[in-house]
């Protein structure tokens, strides 16, 4: 093993010089991270995982869709009907992109979007309203606080209120088709919140931003009635929020939930040619989360496939992709595209 150790020492530190020559400092690791990559693919290692924001959610779809079309172009072959790839903004926060596509004209018989659901369908998702609640209290100096009105203090006391809303509802999903089952499926997230200039001042302000899930029984429009009722009870009866001033204002999403129906051409081609690429059953199964397969399949009846590659740890530092899987999801968009559409040489 040490001779087999000094034989290769010399190729060790050559690598090492590459290695050392490549920039590496933080956010500029990118090179290093493919010299590595590659070195570890030459020894015969398997590359897994490609690891970065957005990696999973949902670069990798988006980038297997592109190279699903290439491949189908490589193989000599073109569409006989109509394909539409599209990158579009804003899925995160309105779903204003695909619908703003879908208003310009662009429509289909069936729609795959490749979003990384473990490669399993998406039967159903929720709908999901962003909104935005302001609290104004009194400024004062900390020493004497009780001439002021911590603003902080109502919108603590206002989440409070939400909460119970959020319980309820959850209360009244259980027993859904699609969600009942499900321990938590209504989340009531505050991303964001704001208040104060400085630690000895009472803050006469506070801003903070909620998402929120909506249940299926409900809808989003009489969701947000709930949550205006639920924010005006809370002025007129706690004590707390009612020495402030407070205001809800929708800021994004006010989306309502969709459901694939089973049975559908358009699905039970993907089940075939999934079957056939991954040596499996597709399993569906319903996500708490929003997918523009609502914009297609609510607005036009178009049903719309969510289907994509494993990848882990959304929106979060260490989020990857599965880069097997993102090449048998590729598969799949090619042979889809080829057999929904039709293809001829060219």
């Amino acid at each position: 093993m040490r001779d087999a150790v000094a034989r290769g020492f010399d190729d060790q530190v050559r690598f090492l010089q590459e290695l050392v020559a490549t920039p590496s400092r933080r956010t500029d690791e990118a090179d290093a991270q493919r010299l590595m990559a590659r070195a570890f693919e030459d020894a015969g290692l398997a590359v897994d995982w490609l690891y970065g924001r957005g990696a999973g959610d949902m670069k990798g779809g988006l980038v297997a869709n592109l190279f699903a079309y290439k491949a189908l172009r490589a193989a000599g072959l073109l569409p006989e009907g109509r394909v539409h790839l599209q990158s579009v903004p804003e899925e995160e926060c309105t779903g204003n992109g695909t619908l703003s596509a879908m208003q310009h004209g662009y429509t289909a018989d069936a729609v795959v979007i490749s979003e990384p659901m473990g490669e399993a369908l998406v039967r159903a998702h929720l709908g999901v309203i962003w909104f935005d609640v302001d609290v104004t209290g009194t400024a004062a100096h900390a020493q004497e606080m009780s001439r002021g009105f911590n603003a902080l203090d109502a919108a603590f006391a206002l989440i409070v209120r939400l909460r119970e809303l959020e319980q309820h509802w959850n209360e009244i999903t259980v027993g859904d088709e699609h969600f009942g089952d499900q321990e938590h499926p209504i989340n009531l997230n505050v991303g964001v919140l704001e208040a104060g200039e400085w630690p000895s001042s009472v803050p006469d302000r506070c801003h903070f931003s909620v998402r929120v899930a909506v249940p299926p029984s409900l809808g989003s429009q009489r969701a947000w009635e709930q949550i205006e009722q639920c924010v005006e009870e809370a002025r007129e009866q706690d004590p707390v929020v009612s020495r402030g001033h407070a205001t809800v204002s929708r800021s994004g999403f006010f989306s309502d939930r969709y459901v694939l129906e089973p049975g559908s051409e358009a699905e039970g081609l993907l089940r075939e040619l999934f079957s056939d690429v991954a040596g499996r059953e597709l399993e569906a199964f319903a996500t708490p989360a929003y997918i523009d397969s609502r914009v297609y399949g609510n607005y036009q009846g178009v049903p719309s496939l969510v289907f994509g590659p494993v990848a882990e740890s959304l929106h979060g530092k260490d989020e990857r992709a599965n880069l097997e899987s993102v090449k048998r999801c590729t598969e799949i968009y090619a042979l889809y595209m080829a057999r929904w559409c039709g293809v001829r040489e060219g």
